[in-house]
């Protein structure tokens, strides 16, 4: 018996170091194999003019006899094969096919900053070749773009920045006529029946630990005030399950009066810029509910009136803040001069100069509108007219304009966190990936400008020497 037992146990012993030697073995091969592969691509030359399924009809695509100016996505943005549009007085072709990529018509290449790749860009860079920025979102998508090197190689700019060539800065904002629209409006006695069941404040955010730390600033606020927070980040609180869906729900009239509940409602971005201002600012506004802000430092510019929003920065401390939104949900004459607006209308002149004076049209409750154009055909046109401006002027013998963006164009600061009194300090996860991102810049500028090839190793790499 106890031979028997001494065998099972030896063939045990054998097959658990034959299972750890394997597995061992597994490991030290996938590293070795994955560690070559990776080091042969990082020092492979990066294709920027990799060819993609039309590349085939390039060489005839250069013979097409196309008598207007070509303007090519460079990235797969709005699906355009061919497109000759009227633009005012004057006519373009806009493409994403790459077999235009040489045509001596060729005159923009267009870009959207979210799928802006240094391994996929037209180089090298032919003198008459100009560069134009499509982006609206944030900057947490790409840092790239929050630096001089990148901003100032592009020749036209669509942002949210108002400095921008096309600005955008109001997107989220369908009209005033919506914004002011009085349909949710609660009084403040009914929004104080339903404090019995629902925080004074609500937080609805699934996109968590962003640049702009977000959510810290809120579990520090809670120690002070309750918050309803809906979304997946710091979550104590369910949507209905028909309003669950970020996309659709965010749009449901059922969520609308839920907001409108609520006598506060953060309005926090997940990056932090100025003139980045989302659907998070102008939905409370619209339902009748006071945002409390974080984001661009230059929002009042845009507020519907002075007093109709409470802004983060102008409290030293988490719990100045806390003390105010405490004061005001148990003084009602003081909370409702802050919902004054929606009675007598936006008061804000440069708001409502920026709405009157921009040719495009917003989605309202995110359908398209109407008849009209959006920003991005707005765009399209406006770069349009300036490359026929310059023709004009190249044929009548005169100095074309020079057209370049600066940083004011995107750039945004370097992320920072929340000490725990909730106040602004250098040092985080998203700093380092901003200062990566400009050593890249610097990096990129060189090699375009010399119109020199490079791999990504190269641009990681990369320590400035002057020629």
């Amino acid at each position: 018996m106890f031979v028997l037992i001494a065998r099972q146990c030896l063939l045990r012993y054998f097959l658990v170091v034959f299972l750890v030697v394997f597995v061992i073995i597994m490991i030290i091969g996938f590293s070795i194999f994955t560690t070559e592969d990776h080091e042969v691509f990082i020092n492979e030359p990066i294709l920027h003019d990799e060819p993609d399924h039309h590349e085939a009809g390039a060489a005839d695509a250069i013979k097409e006899s196309i008598k207007h100016p070509i303007i090519m996505w460079w990235s797969k943005f709005t699906g355009q094969k061919y497109e000759e549009r009227v633009c005012g007085d004057v006519t373009c072709v806009f493409t994403e096919d790459r077999h235009y990529k040489n045509h001596p018509n060729t005159k923009v290449f267009m870009f959207y900053g979210s799928d802006f790749n240094v391994n996929d860009l037209p180089l090298p860079r032919k003198p008459h070749h100009e560069w134009a920025l499509f982006h609206e979102e944030s900057p947490k998508n790409n840092y790239l773009f929050s630096h001089a090197d990148i901003m100032t190689m592009f020749n036209h700019t669509c942002t949210f920045k108002r400095e921008s060539d096309y600005s955008i800065t109001t997107q989220h904002l369908p009209t005033l006529d919506w914004l002011e629209d009085t349909q949710y409006l609660l009084s403040t006695g009914t929004k104080n029946s339903y404090l019995d069941e629902l925080a004074p404040i609500m937080y609805v955010h699934s996109d968590c630990d962003t640049p702009s730390d977000r959510d810290t600033y809120i579990s520090l606020l809670q120690k002070y005030i309750k918050v309803d927070s809906y979304g997946t980040c710091l979550h104590n609180k369910d949507l209905p399950q028909h309003l669950i869906d970020p996309i659709k729900g965010m749009l449901h009239k059922d969520f609308l009066n839920l907001v409108a509940r609520y006598k506060f409602a953060f309005s926090m971005e997940n990056g932090i810029c100025d003139d980045y201002i989302t659907e998070k600012l102008w939905r409370p506004l619209m339902v009748g509910t006071v945002p409390v802000v974080l984001g661009s430092s230059k929002v009042q510019d845009f507020l519907p009136a002075h007093k109709s929003a409470i802004l983060i920065n102008e409290f030293k401390t988490v719990e100045d803040l806390a003390k105010q939104l405490l004061f005001l949900n148990s003084n009602d004459a003081e909370y409702e001069q802050y919902l004054r607006w929606k009675k007598t209308g936006v008061t804000n002149k440069y708001l409502k100069k920026v709405m009157r004076d921009r040719e495009w049209e917003a989605p309202l409750d995110g359908l398209p509108s109407d008849g009209g154009i959006n920003f991005i055909e707005g765009f399209e046109c406006f770069v349009c007219k300036r490359t026929h401006e310059n023709l004009r002027l190249l044929k009548e013998g005169k100095p074309q304009k020079l057209f370049q963006a600066s940083l004011e164009h995107y750039g945004c600061p370097m992320p920072v966190r929340f000490n725990s009194l909730g106040q602004r300090v250098d040092s985080s996860d998203w700093a380092h990936e901003w200062h990566e991102k400009q050593k890249i810049a610097k990096a990129l500028r060189y090699y375009i400008d010399r119109g020199k090839n490079f791999t990504l190793k190269e641009l990681h790499e990369f320590k400035y020497t002057p020629d």
